[in-house]
């Protein structure tokens, strides 16, 4: 995909002696789930102006030529003293190299693994650096007096906020962001982009939803009328919500019954990437996740995390045909807990041949454990049909484990309440959605007309359905309405487990929408929607949708009809 605009860097006022460097992209940056709303995103750079003077998070490689050209215009660069980093990210390198030419002179602030990994990046030239445990104080003068807040997490190891207490904002680099490019600053119209901020949660945090309360503990030590994020419009009309959903929904991802232990190394991203999806999918499977980043993970902490789990998955890279020394590490620590009657699973990226994917097999399956999928391999950067497959691969795996340990009780007639409920019907209708190279589809019959103007519809989605990422606000989707009488076929085949990845239609005959979805030939009609809003509803998701195109292909047929008899399943 190409932007729709040039991407360029907004430069605005703030705060006293505070402004916003905003480097914008109008589509998505790269083949990740975070990015999959292709809302685009931007990266926040902040500069303080006291009587010294400080950049907090300088953007990554893409964009170091328009950012160093918009620094230069506001900033002498002689004035330049600190460069402060939320977390280190090996695509910054660029930048930070060419801001350090610069000004030779400037200092690195930063969390401890931060700068270790910049002594890495500067072997023959480390710059000046000044490291920030948690108690230190960096004065800036005119009253703006930075403190920090190291806030490690499995993604991000490094991570680390800054409060200025002057102008009482928090720079919470990759928490409470979103991933949506615009020329709006503020969160003015926050509740425009919920969804937004609830999917970025969703994909970067709730796997580590134990790292977050930690945080959001720190956090409520200080006074914060605004959050500088690392992405999206800055928070400060919806700043009370979004922590408190923050902390709900992090409560919710703890409290489940049953949980899995990720475990992973990476050592080009590709890994952490696939780790990413599967956290995803493994969340949308109700189940609690652990998120362990072994190179930085204590012995206790991983084996922690593995007893106290229902299953674990074990991610790896190969490095010169070998695991890397954190995986041997968490390896030997899941078989000496030998337990194996944890349902087990394991994924990777590799450049050449994969053998560490094939070596964590073998010993988890000598050691008797069972697999609750094929172990993944992914050569190189994984694509979107990849990431897809990943996510759908962890719903599975997490299914697999709640149907292992739901205790059997005796069928029970339905109640009045259940028997009444299951009065309503609703027609028969496949649902199919595409996004880039992601096609996916479902049976839905709780599906119903919601507005006459503009036409509209609305669908209730289980939370962990494999389409269900894909109907977001702005997602398209096409509805095709079976027949009476032709729809027992249908209904047969999508009310079975499908496998990840697998053709949904590779037995019917389809064709495709205006909107690139795909239609059933026989279907009795069909329409084009795309996703208005969404709400969310118990174990369901609610979808509204505006009807862009429709067809009626068999006039004279009857809609099919979902007739149940209790209220407690479809």
């Amino acid at each position: 995909m190409t932007d729709s605009k040039p991407r360029d860097v907004q430069v605005l006022p703030i705060a006293t002696n505070t402004k916003i460097l905003k480097a914008r992209s109008w589509s998505r940056l790269r083949f990740e789930i975070e990015y999959a709303l292709e809302r685009g995103t931007t990266s926040n750079c902040y500069l303080i102006e006291g009587d010294k003077t400080a950049i907090i998070d300088p953007p990554a490689e893409s964009f170091t030529e328009i950012y160093l050209e918009a620094l230069q215009q506001t900033l002498n660069l002689k004035k330049l003293d600190y460069v402060i980093l939320g977390h280190f990210s090996p695509n910054r390198i660029p930048t930070l190299k060419a801001v350090l030419e610069l000004a030779p002179h400037i200092t690195f602030v930063c969390s401890l693994p931060s700068a270790a990994h910049l002594r890495n990046a500067f072997p023959d030239n480390t710059p000046e650096i000044l490291v920030m445990r948690g108690k230190e104080t960096l004065d800036l003068g005119k009253g703006h007096a930075l403190k920090f807040l190291p806030i490690p997490s499995p993604r991000w190891p490094e991570g680390l906020c800054t409060y200025d207490q002057q102008t009482q904002i928090l720079y919470t680099d990759k928490l409470f962001g979103s991933h949506i490019c615009s020329d709006e600053v503020f969160d003015e119209n926050w509740e425009s982009f919920k969804e937004d901020q609830r999917y970025y949660y969703n994909c970067l945090m709730a796997p580590q939803a134990t790292h977050v309360e930690a945080a959001l503990e720190k956090i409520s030590d200080f006074q914060v009328r605004m959050y500088a994020v690392g992405h999206g419009p800055l928070v400060r009309t919806g700043l009370i919500e979004l922590t408190k959903a923050y902390a709900e929904w992090s409560r919710s991802q703890r409290d489940r019954e049953i949980s899995v232990a990720l475990l992973y190394a990476s050592a080009y991203g590709n890994t952490a990437t696939l780790a990413q999806a599967m956290g995803l999918g493994l969340t949308k499977g109700g189940v609690a996740v652990h998120s362990i980043n072994c190179e930085f993970a204590s012995p206790d902490e991983i084996r922690t995390a593995v007893e106290q789990s229902d299953g674990f998955v074990i991610g790896s890279p190969t490095i010169g045909g070998h695991a890397p020394t954190p995986i041997h590490t968490a390896l030997g620590i899941v078989l000496t807990i030998g337990d194996n009657n944890k349902l087990a699973g394991v994924f990777g990226s590799y450049g050449w041949s994969g053998e560490a994917i094939d070596m964590i097999e073998g010993k988890l399956r000598d050691a008797g454990h069972r697999f609750g999928f094929e172990s993944l391999k992914v050569k190189f950067k994984p694509d979107d049909v990849t990431l897809k497959f990943c996510e759908e691969v962890g719903t599975d795996f997490a299914q697999t484990l709640r149907k292992a340990k739901k205790v059997r009780v005796p069928q029970q007639s339905a109640t009045p309440l259940e028997q009444a409920v299951g009065r309503i019907v609703g027609s028969v209708c496949v649902i199919t959605a595409k996004q880039g190279d992601v096609s996916t589809g479902m049976l839905g019959a709780w599906v119903s007309q919601a507005t006459f103007n503009p036409p509209g519809l609305t669908i209730a989605i289980a939370k962990d359905r494999a389409v269900e990422s894909l109907m977001y606000p702005g997602g398209k989707f096409a509805l095709n309405i079976l027949a009476d009488g032709n729809h027992l076929d249908y209904m047969k085949h999508f009310r079975k487990n499908f496998a990840p990845g697998e053709d949904r239609f590779a037995n019917f005959s389809t064709t495709v929408a205006d909107n690139g979805c795909t239609v059933i030939t026989d279907a009795l009609a069909y329409v084009e929607c795309s996703v208005s809003q969404r709400m969310e509803c118990g174990d369901h998701w609610v979808v509204y949708a505006t009807v862009d195109n429709g067809k009626l292909i068999q006039p004279d047929a009857v809609t099919a009809i979902n007739h149940r008899k209790t209220g407690t399943h479809y």
